[in-house]
């Protein structure tokens, strides 16, 4: 632990850094994504695919993290039907480019669910 802290110091030195970005492609068209975001929204009960937690809409009284948020299954695949889920958009935040089962799995962790 002590020699990664050494080296994120060493290597934050307010440099700019260019990174790649995957590329992502929309595989269906806005009128498909469309029937497919409310198939999933009916499917999974208008609840995070991962946390099982509900979501919350925009409104006085909502969550911002709590939103429902399109993850990719599998985060290097293209948005296109089978690789797409619901979850909360703090879930989407946490997971990022992190395998799916592997994530889940983490989760339980936290849960105490083995």
């Amino acid at each position: 632990m002590k020699y990664s802290v050494g080296k994120t110091v060493f290597n934050s030195n307010g440099q700019t850094v260019e990174r790649k970005v995957k590329e992502k492609e929309l595989r269906m068209t806005e009128y498909e994504l469309d029937s497919l975001l409310r198939h999933l929204l009916a499917v999974q009960e208008e609840r995070c695919a991962i946390t099982g937690l509900p979501f919350q809409y925009q409104g006085a009284h909502s969550d911002p993290n709590m939103l429902p948020s399109l993850d990719r299954i599998d985060s290097d695949g293209h948005y296109e039907k089978g690789n797409l889920q619901l979850v909360c958009r703090f879930i989407n935040f946490w997971k990022q480019a992190a395998d799916d089962q592997e994530f889940r799995r983490l989760i339980n962790v936290v849960r105490g669910v083995e």
